[in-house]
């Protein structure tokens, strides 16, 4: 049986005071010190884990296995030190200091073992060319840390390169992207979300989705999905829905574009604002209200996942930078506030009234 209303929220009520943070975490904006290493950090040696594929350096036998697979697993990156390791076959996201991190390095792991995993094609697709790669600079499917000088801060940015087949990876949110608070914790609380976006040029011909990602709950549904089309227009799907809103909200190349969002986990609501980034004007558009406490049309639980889908061969770059996070108790309806103060007033007038 459900609690009512105030019981429900006791306990966001007393984890109101460290909530109310924002959080740059596992996620955050995927540099080094976030946990995301590019080659000029470093070579991370394999560990030769049995069953994950090697690659040798130069594609030459003589020379021995290269790393954790490239490309972007130096020294085998054919030439770009731009692209780090795909983010599935070491610890990214789980060393450095931002957010209180614990420091340390990257360093090979059993591919799929870390926050990140490789669902569908990505490097699942390289995988298949071991021990020898057979792309190029232009031919390649992963997700990895890359090198970009218009980051929206530091140096670093997300990419997610589905160059030959569509491409769908997950990500396991924790504690440090919500600033110390399990992710368990979000149920029954209001998780606010923002990050910045900035798609390719090259698939402008294709109209249909081109890139998705995914909010997902502990019991595995989908919470919400936001993406964008081949022609960079914003689309969002709330809970089951399996259609896709295209909205007004263009989402340009040339700069980055903000998506904030608010899952009410308690309420089981989303809201959704943006602000895109106009190649035209070379400005950030002003912020849209796309979605107001939308019935996610289901009971959600915490938020635990993300899951990013690319459809393979229409675009180059898909581009994210600086996630934050933060949670927050759900506010009290002011109709139960105004209960409670009848209820009271009520308790007063009788003490002062004993004959009613």
């Amino acid at each position: 049986m459900l609690l009512s209303y105030p019981f429900r929220l006791l306990p966001s009520l007393a984890l109101a005071a460290s909530l109310c943070g924002q959080a740059f975490g596992y996620l955050g904006s995927f540099e080094l010190a976030d946990g995301y290493q590019l080659p000029s950090a470093g070579w991370m040696p394999s560990q030769f884990f049995p069953g994950d594929a090697q690659f040798y350096l130069g594609n030459n036998a003589s020379n021995g296995f290269s790393n954790i697979v490239p490309p972007g697993a130096f020294p085998n990156t054919y030439g770009d030190m731009t692209h780090g390791a795909d983010v599935s076959r070491y610890n990214a996201g789980q060393y450095g200091t931002n957010q209180g991190g614990p420091g340390g390095v990257g360093f090979d792991i059993r591919d799929n073992s870390g926050l990140w995993q490789a669902l569908a094609g990505g490097r699942l697709n390289e995988d298949l060319g071991a021990p020898f790669y057979l792309g190029n600079s232009f031919q390649r499917d992963y997700v990895a840390a890359y090198a970009y000088n218009n980051a929206l801060t530091g140096s670093q940015v997300l990419n997610i390169l589905a160059s030959d087949v569509d491409l769908h990876y997950r990500y396991l949110l924790d504690n440090r992207d919500f600033g110390g608070l399990s992710p368990g914790q979000t149920a029954a609380n209001l998780v606010d979300v923002q990050f910045w976006l900035c798609p390719s040029d090259y698939d402008d011909t294709y109209t249909d989705n081109v890139l998705s990602l995914a909010f997902r709950d502990d019991q595995g549904q989908t919470l919400i999905e936001l993406g964008y089309t081949g022609d960079n227009w914003l689309q969002y799907r709330v809970g089951a829905n399996s259609n896709w809103t295209t909205t007004a909200v263009s989402v340009g190349t040339q700069g980055w574009s903000m998506i904030a969002l608010q899952l009410d986990t308690f309420n089981n609501t989303v809201s959704l604002t943006a602000a895109g980034f106009s190649d035209s004007s070379s400005i950030l558009q002003p912020n849209q209200s796309l979605l107001s406490s939308t019935s996610l049309g289901l009971d959600a639980s915490a938020l635990t996942s993300l899951d990013w889908r690319a459809v393979g061969m229409v675009g180059f770059k898909n581009f994210f930078d600086d996630f934050a996070f933060s949670v927050s108790p759900v506010p009290e309806p002011s109709g139960a506030v105004l209960v409670l103060l009848t209820a009271l007033a009520g308790c007063w007038h009788r003490r002062r009234n004993p004959m009613l």
